[in-house]
């Protein structure tokens, strides 16, 4: 009996730890950071080695920012879908973000190369 008492008492402090710390009392804001999608296709005058030209420029410029990480940039794998390439990145926080969309190069390397864009997509995801 005195076994299950102990037993007992265990399983309720551990219950009582995980609900502190991961139940309705939590007041962790979760993660800051920011999952930045865009996908694109690439008007048809567009040669290989334009979109290559645009795809490792931006690629460069994107990797280089602080707060910036996990940046991908490719063709699209999947052929149903309606766009041909994609860019992807993650961001540390809001801040970053915000650093990157007003970012010199950022905007040099949009305006250099948008005539060669048809259309894009862009989804900013918050980490929950």
């Amino acid at each position: 009996m005195k076994r299950l008492v102990i037993i007992a008492a265990i399983f309720l402090a551990a219950g009582a730890f995980n609900f502190h710390r991961f139940g309705a009392g939590s007041t962790s804001a979760g993660s800051s950071k920011i999952r930045r999608t865009i996908l694109l296709s690439f008007k048809p005058e567009a040669t290989p080695a334009d979109i290559q030209k645009v795809l490792g420029e931006v690629k460069q410029n994107i990797s280089s920012m602080k707060g910036v990480n996990n940046v991908y940039v490719g063709a699209q794998i999947n052929s149903k879908a309606p766009f041909t390439h994609g860019i992807s990145m993650d961001f540390d926080d809001a801040d970053a973000l915000k650093a990157y969309r007003q970012n010199e190069e950022h905007h040099r390397t949009h305006n250099d190369y948008n005539h060669f864009i048809d259309k894009a997509q862009i989804t900013d995801i918050k980490d929950e």
